[in-house]
């Protein structure tokens, strides 16, 4: 087990997330904590109502919620969406946000989980 996988951390060449790290400023990687699963985004950028934002965000592939399965935390708010914001988590020794967003089934590539949350912000 090398360093980075014995600290949670797997920074990888896995094809899938080649279009999330599209998205991003930062090294997108793989973690874990527990038994959770993330993909770590620094510096997301996406649309909100138009305008382009950058944030850093967290995608869970297994939140383990049936209504929840997955879940988009980022490193702030972003009001003004109409979103109910609710719930702030510490996860991988940092606090995140984010919002009542169900239904994004787990069994899709990671761009398409992704895909499914920020259609919130549309």
């Amino acid at each position: 087990m090398t360093e980075q996988a014995a600290a949670g951390v797997e920074i990888d060449a896995d094809p899938a997330l080649a279009p999330i790290r599209a998205l991003c400023a930062g090294s997108v990687e793989r973690r874990t904590e527990g038994v959770k699963n993330y993909i770590l985004m620094p510096g997301l950028r996406f649309m909100v109502r138009g305008a382009p934002r950058q944030v850093d965000a967290l995608l869970c592939l297994n939140h383990g919620n049936p209504s929840y399965p997955t879940k988009l935390f980022l490193a702030e708010r972003i009001d003004g969406c109409g979103l109910n914001w609710n719930e702030t988590a510490y996860i991988l020794a940092r606090s995140w946000h984010t919002w009542s967003w169900k239904d994004v089934s787990p069994n899709q590539r990671p761009i398409e989980i992704l895909a499914g949350h920020l259609k919130a912000f549309k």
